[in-house]
């Protein structure tokens, strides 16, 4: 049965004076830099507090401490965010690395799946070598009535989490709280839907234990008893957007409580404890199809996307600009040696990939060819990985050229130190999405600005990434931006698919949701966090 009333529970803590820490701002600078900054580069960053608790009972003591004495805390997981969420302004900062622990398997018979109970500092890498290679012990299996860690183990298949944000060091309590993605969220979706369990501290000190199914919102309503007393929370009323989106609060009037703390940019409560499903891995047939044409590849992903037969893992696109970086890395990677057999009238690519088995695979090859030969290439004009060797060329092809653009604009930092790249994040629904591409193509060849797109076209969500080569381009790239993201609400998609706000996007929040909308989510934030502990600055202001 589920409720709309949830208790918030007192748990054991620990002594304060036992937990690793570093005091003082020049102390942390000097020995623990890294915990100030994140992949966003915002520039100043400091703290008064660095803790590294190792389990709920040390982050339960932390909390107590810090909001008694009005100080505010900003939670660091892999600090691999690329909108500033991790980077403090003063007040003390918790690190997950030391909470990395396994904790269990256990399997849930009324949905079908086994999941993996962890805690939030491990990376999504390392969840990927013990789940993938079975590192269970019987101390891991959640289930007294069943020996789950044998059954597991003797399962023929692999098994995988199949959210990919492409960042694998990125850990698991980050990814949670930022609802991210990948290239695999075209079939899997982001991160909420695999979320079955999380134990959520609140600013009091107190915790909640959340199980997926348990507790749902009563005509938009949850109450939550804490610190005595009875807290309405009312789920914000806007509007949801269709397509891909990591942007602000999830909010349907039933919505089930867990789903209020994913993608929640860590701003009402630090995860301690979460369980993720798992799936078997299907065998899964990598390609990258060549074509003349943009349009050409928008149409075979359109067809790929149609067509349920062929059940397609991901689509990833590369346009024109990304070959010509591909092109001028060539000689200086060995890993991108192939590069010279691309067909020499390429304009643009599809990376994607088919689950296949043997009696298949046949039909697979005979379907993409005829695909292929109604949006003007061929199977002549594909690359397919049967072997490790192949993929891991493949995935060398798709990092070489972000890494190209970041290398690019480092170079630029040298005349201009404050330049930086301007990479959209935006979804739209998939009618509007080549209207989307026209602009962005316009917009930029009418300015005169260098640009590369590359991303998850299966989503209809592509990264267009603005190189300014001086500060005038960049403030253009910047009007240019808000234009995008207007439009992009307008085709009923996000401001942010996948990477969140942070405190970098918080002015395309409100072009997404409005003012009213955000201070739905301010409502929010003050019923649950009061004196805003909790990485303040994230999201919204105050």
């Amino acid at each position: 049965m589920t409720a709309n009333v949830i208790s918030a529970l007192k748990v054991e803590k620990s002594t304060f004076e036992e937990i690793e820490k570093v005091q003082g701002k020049e102390a942390i600078l000097s020995s623990n830099a890294d915990y100030v900054v994140d992949e966003s580069k915002i520039a100043g960053g400091s703290a008064e507090w660095l803790f590294f608790p190792k389990k709920e009972s040390e982050v339960v003591t932390i909390i107590n401490k810090m909001s008694e004495e009005k100080i505010p805390i900003t939670i660091s997981g892999g600090r691999t965010g690329i909108v500033g969420s991790a980077v403090p302004f003063d007040g003390a900062v918790i690190s997950t690395d030391k909470m990395t622990a396994v904790l269990g398997i256990g399997y849930d018979k009324e949905v079908g799946k086994y999941f993996v109970r962890i805690q939030p500092g491990i990376t999504l890498k390392d969840l990927d070598d013990v789940i993938r290679y079975k590192e269970f012990t019987d101390e891991h299996n959640l289930d007294p009535n069943n020996n789950i860690v044998k059954k597991f183990k003797q399962e023929s298949e692999t098994y995988l989490f199949p959210v990919d944000p492409t960042e694998m060091t990125a850990a698991v309590g980050g990814s949670v709280a930022a609802n991210a993605s990948g290239a695999r969220s075209f079939k899997y979706g982001a991160m909420r839907p695999w979320v079955r369990h999380l134990r959520i501290v609140l600013d009091s000190g107190e915790v909640l234990d959340l199980t997926r199914g348990e507790y749902k919102a009563d005509n938009g309503i949850f109450v939550f008893k804490k610190s005595g007393a009875d807290i309405v929370v009312k789920v914000p009323t806007y509007k949801m957007p269709t397509a891909k989106n990591a942007a602000g609060f999830f909010a349907t009037p039933d919505m089930d409580l867990v789903d209020l703390f994913v993608g929640n940019e860590g701003i009402l409560g630090m995860i301690t404890e979460v369980d993720l499903w798992i799936i078997k891995k299907p065998m899964g047939l990598p390609n990258v199809m060549f074509f003349t044409a943009e349009d050409d590849s928008m149409l075979f992903v359109e067809k790929l996307r149609d067509d349920p037969n062929l059940n397609v893992e991901y689509m990833e696109f590369f346009d024109e600009n990304s070959f010509e970086l591909l092109k001028s890395k060539q000689k200086t990677s060995p890993a991108l040696a192939n590069l010279s057999t691309i067909p020499s009238d390429a304009k643009t690519a599809i990376f994607f990939e088919i689950p296949y088995s043997e009696d298949t695979l046949e039909d697979i090859i005979v379907k993409l060819d005829e695909i292929a030969m109604e949006c003007n290439s061929s199977i002549d004009s594909c690359w397919s990985a049967f072997d490790e060797v192949e993929k891991e060329s493949f995935k060398a092809m798709r990092h070489a050229v972000p890494e190209t653009v970041n290398a690019i604009i480092a170079k630029r930092k040298n005349a201009y130190p404050s330049i930086h790249k301007l990479g959209t994040d935006m979804s739209v629904e998939h009618q509007h999405f080549r209207e989307m591409m026209k602009l962005y193509h316009n917009k930029m060849l009418e300015h005169g600005l260098e640009y590369v797109m590359w991303g998850h076209i299966g989503d209809s969500h592509i990264h267009l990434n603005i190189l300014p080569r001086n500060m005038d381009e960049l403030a253009l790239g910047k009007k240019l931006y808000k234009i995008f993201a207007k439009k992009a609400v307008e085709f009923g998609g996000s401001v942010s698919a996948e990477h969140g706000i942070g405190k970098i996007k918080i002015e395309y929040l409100l072009i997404m949701y409005g003012e009213e909308g955000v201070n739905q989510m301010r409502a929010v934030k003050h019923a649950l966090d009061p004196q805003a502990i909790f990485n303040r600055g994230n999201m919204f202001t105050l």
